[in-house]
């Protein structure tokens, strides 16, 4: 490392000093001081941790959904598991991930918008493109619907679906938690 070090600093010296900063900076801003990237609409900031800011709602959600964190479909009783653990590691520094609700999923919907289609499929997923793309078109929420279904939300038309528990066609979810540290400036209007 030291040698690699050395060889750059003895490069950067062999270089006119306006081209020697403009590297210099280049390097510096692309690691160093990341600008975080927002979505067109400046709803969505990804924070470069792995997981997305709704200035909307004041959530947090995780960039990628179970599947394509994971790399398993689940069922309903697996999600569970799935965010038990992502507590557990403290994923993001956060231990307070929780199972989205129907309604917290449907917000994610946006109909002018195409993240990608999902793995496998030619069902095009609703979402803004900040989000991790060809993951699932069907999210499971937490929400029951008695002993033996769950519903969930279908990314290709917003429409919620009610399944049984033990599905795992295609099916993930998507982890949320309150954002604590940003700014929901809806609540505040």
């Amino acid at each position: 490392m030291a040698k690699l070090n050395s060889k750059f600093f003895k490069t950067l010296n062999s270089l006119s000093i306006p081209l020697a900063l403009f590297i210099l900076l280049g390097v510096l801003s692309s690691s160093v001081f990341a600008i975080p990237m927002e979505s067109s609409d400046k709803r969505f900031l990804d924070n470069d941790d792995g997981t997305i800011s709704d200035s909307k709602t004041g959530l947090m959600w995780m960039k990628k959904d179970s599947y394509l964190h994971s790399g398993h479909w689940l069922n309903w009783h697996e999600i569970h598991d799935y965010v038990r653990q992502l507590n557990d590691e403290r994923f993001a520094q956060y231990s307070d991930w929780q199972l989205p609700t129907t309604e917290e999923l449907k917000s994610l919907y946006e109909s002018e918008k195409t993240n990608s289609s999902q793995l496998g499929s030619e069902m095009k997923i609703h979402m803004d493109p900040i989000f991790e793309k060809n993951g699932s078109g069907s999210l499971w929420s937490g929400d029951e619907n008695g002993r033996y279904n769950a519903f969930g939300v279908v990314f290709n038309t917003s429409s919620v679906f009610n399944s049984n528990k033990k599905s795992r066609s295609r099916k993930a979810t998507r982890a949320v938690r309150i954002n604590t540290n940003s700014h929901h400036l809806e609540a505040e209007n």
